[in-house]
Order: C-alpha cells, then structure tokens, then sequence
C-alpha cells in the first residue's frame, strides 16, 4: 500500500476546462520525467459542478514530493495549472485507513 498521495482540488476558470486538461496531463509527464510518482495520477470533475476537478496520485515517499515541490519544471508546470484557475488547493496527505 502507497501511503503517500499528493491531493489538488482545483476550481478552473470558465472556458479553461480544455486547457487545465492538457496542463494536468504535461504536468505528469514531468513528473514521471524527474522520476516522481509511484503509480498513475488520477484527475476528476465533477459530474455536478464541470469547473470543480480533483487530482490526486502515490508517491514512494515525503522525500519524493519534496524533492518535487522544489523541481523547477514540476513548479512551472503547477504554476501553469494554478493559472487557469480561480482557487487551486494542491497538498500532500498520507493513508491513514482503508475500508473494504
């Protein structure tokens, strides 16, 4: 089991939905350039609210994200995503528990 996750909620700009797609998805291929993720991102909108995404993704360890969160490219690209949004809420959460 992961026991890191990176976690972004994300409110996109109206019209930007198209472009913060693209964005996310140049975004993990420099994350898995610089050697980051441990497993597949994940990104999700809301069926109730399109401007409303999620994005979320394991990591091996803190020291990974934080070698991320320092990374150049990693920053420009959430720099990019943070952009086409008007509230944007990356984080770094650890499993606590797992059910079924």
């Amino acid at each position: 089991m992961n026991d890191i996750y990176t976690l972004g909620a994300w409110r996109v700009k109206d019209g930007r939905h198209d472009d913060f797609i693209a964005a996310w998805k140049e975004l993990g291929s420099i994350f898995t350039a610089i050697g980051g993720p441990s497993g597949k991102g994940t990104l999700i909108q809301s069926t109730s609210d399109p401007a409303l995404f999620y994005s979320f993704g394991p990591w091996r360890s803190l020291d990974d994200v934080a070698a991320m969160r320092t990374n150049p490219r990693a920053q420009a690209g959430i720099q990019k995503l943070r952009e086409l949004c008007v509230e944007a809420s990356p984080g770094t959460f650890r499993v606590v528990a797992e059910a079924g």
